[in-house]
């Protein structure tokens, strides 16, 4: 698990709250040389985050444009083929893959998901080839609901699924390099992404008329969240940040109780995971998913 004398690229540090903002401290701390790349829209938070931890390296690298990943990979930290090691923890959609039926999101918001949440790591890993080592490690995120259809999660379920079958054909491409490509599939965590859906939610209540969520409607209605007394808003707010957290922390519960290891799983179990699928322990493993999630995506009920 050693990440001493190791180089690694973490993609899609958004704020304090980002899955690859943890991973990129883990590493860190495990002794690996850290460059983060994120989109300027984020520059100021993530340069206060720069301040805190002065070891780790920034700069721009938005995955839709070629010009800035060229740039970033041309990094002086990887000059000499010497990145060890590159984290995906890139995903995005607009309100509507989360909130409309799957068979009403339109052509371009459709593509749109499936271009940065998904397409995105091919054109990732293509610039980061020429400096990407021989025994290196390509590591994405990705959740159940490729998997299984799950409430709220709508396209972006198909854009995961397209993520995990991606990582197999990269595998199977990388690996005459002996480079390796896996997933990590964790379970629910309080994030910006996440906390949106259910504030896609709230700004359209309506949105549970047509989805098939008995147990969601269950848990919003035990813990006095009522969707009938909800109001659609244009932006979000603060408050519809505050219901999301509530929101967000009844359904960590309800997978928790229904897990067979009885826990919530946090960033640090997924950066426990990540630094795992890139050191050397992992050096025979590859185009796999890696669920982290207590055990709830292997059992019908517990």
């Amino acid at each position: 698990m050693s990440m001493q004398g190791k180089t690694v690229a973490v993609l899609g540090v958004a704020d304090r709250e980002s899955i690859a903002w943890h991973i990129a401290c883990q590493l860190q701390e495990a002794g690996a040389t850290v460059v983060v790349g994120y989109q300027q829209r984020f520059y100021s938070r993530v340069r206060l985050l720069l301040q805190e931890r002065p070891t780790i390296q920034g700069q721009k690298a938005d995955v839709l444009d070629g010009d800035e990943l060229d740039a970033f990979f041309a990094h002086p930290a990887f000059a000499g083929g010497q990145l060890d090691g590159l984290v995906h923890s890139v995903a995005y959609g607009p309100p509507t893959v989360f909130s409309r039926p799957p068979s009403e999101v339109n052509v371009r918001d459709f593509t749109e998901t499936l271009d940065i949440s998904t397409h995105s790591l091919s054109r990732v890993v293509r610039a980061a080839r020429p400096v990407l080592k021989s025994g290196g490690s390509v590591v994405t995120l990705s959740f159940l609901a490729a998997q299984r259809a799950m409430p709220l999660y709508g396209i972006m379920g198909v854009a995961k699924s397209a993520l995990e079958s991606l990582v197999r054909y990269l595998a199977a491409e990388l690996g005459r390099e002996r480079i390796r490509c896996n997933v990590v599939s964790p379970g629910p965590i309080e994030t910006l992404a996440a906390l949106s859906e259910v504030v896609a939610l709230k700004r359209d209540p309506s949105v549970l008329e047509h989805m098939p969520a008995v147990r969601l409607r269950e848990i919003l209605a035990r813990h006095g969240l009522d969707l009938s007394t909800l109001k659609p808003s244009p932006e979000p707010s603060e408050e519809d940040l505050v219901f999301a957290r509530k929101v967000w922390r009844e359904v960590q519960r309800e997978f928790s109780a229904h897990s067979p290891i009885h826990d919530i799983v946090t960033a640090r179990d997924v950066a426990d995971s990540v630094q795992f699928l890139l050191s050397d322990g992992s050096r025979k493993i590859t185009g796999q998913v890696l669920m982290v999630d207590c055990g709830f995506s292997s059992c019908l009920m517990v």
